[in-house]
């Protein structure tokens, strides 16, 4: 059976059937996809233009790239849940799914290499560090998709591949479920330690990352000011509100790297910098990498005077 290297949300649920001889539903699909972080896209206008994005002597560097162009967006872990069983969803994003022959493609074998290498997910895809798409680091749309659950979605080959290794294993370990050794799962699908992040998570909603990265602050909020942002995080001084925005310090000579609480910086940028919530509130709807934190921010700015 010919597989298309992207195809619909239809057909693959119809190649899904009859490769794992059952019938799959639409609903199973999506809780499928969610529960084993895998990508499905969605399409990008017709006209979207791409644009790179490198730190400089930490400064951010944005390159027009007329050369490429990208006919798909890439729909994550929380976006896909959020399009699938949230009321009137709407995502944004800044990501293309690039397809074999684009200058910024990767195989699935090397994404699923670097996910297996680099696992440190915390119920949230992080586009910086952990389990990488293959969505370009440097890449992007030069202005942000909206995708919303009346858009058109595709599903990339290599998604179908992983559902039915995973139906493979699922029927291997029912069948050997009288064994004395039970069927241990694949490196994609084992949840994250969070031991070492134990007193956080506690009060943290497992849906929500504990915090996101210095290249993550640097794109959303660079721009508010003339500080230098890059020269503040390592200090704090004069960045936080009341309360400690590094909410994970990074460990030296590990991949484990210090996490921030965004609301907290918005908080801080407001109070020691003055930056209009109109402002602030335009970062975290920009960025989807913030979405997480919206709630939280939303509420914070309430208090806010």
């Amino acid at each position: 059976m010919h597989i298309s290297e992207v195809c619909s949300i239809v057909e693959a649920i119809l190649f899904l059937s009859a490769l794992t001889k059952r019938t799959w539903t639409e609903d199973e699909f999506v809780r499928a996809v969610i529960r084993l972080r895998l990508p499905v896209y969605a399409a990008a206008p017709y006209d979207a233009s791409i644009v790179s994005k490198r730190y400089v002597n930490d400064r951010l560097v944005v390159t027009d790239e007329p050369s490429l162009s990208a006919q798909y967006v890439t729909l994550l872990q929380a976006e896909i849940e959020e399009l699938a069983y949230s009321s009137g969803p709407q995502i944004v994003t800044d990501r293309p799914a690039w397809r074999w022959g684009d200058k910024p493609y990767q195989s699935w074998d090397r994404i699923a290499a670097f996910r297996q290498g680099n696992h440190r997910v915390l119920g949230y895809w992080e586009t910086e560090q952990g389990e990488w798409m293959g969505e370009s680091n440097e890449y992007f749309f030069s202005k942000p998709v909206q995708v919303t659950a009346q858009s058109k979605f595709f599903v990339p080959r290599h998604t179908i591949a992983e559902l039915i290794k995973d139906e493979e294993l699922r029927c291997a370990q029912v069948t050997g479920a009288g064994t004395s050794e039970p069927a241990q799962p694949p490196p994609l699908i084992e949840a994250p330690a969070l031991a070492e992040h134990s007193a956080s998570s506690s009060r943290v909603n497992k849906a929500v990352p504990l915090g996101i990265t210095k290249s993550q602050v640097l794109t959303a909020f660079s721009g508010l000011t003339s500080i230098d942002l890059a020269k503040a995080l390592a200090n704090g001084k004069g960045l936080y509100s009341k309360d400690q925005a590094k909410v994970v310090s990074g460990t030296p000579g590990s991949r484990h790297a210090a996490l921030w609480d965004p609301a907290i910086l918005a908080a801080g940028f407001y109070e020691n910098y003055r930056i209009p919530r109109s402002k602030l509130n335009k970062v975290f709807m920009e960025h989807q990498f913030l979405a997480p934190w919206r709630e939280k921010w939303n509420e914070l700015a309430e208090d806010l005077p």
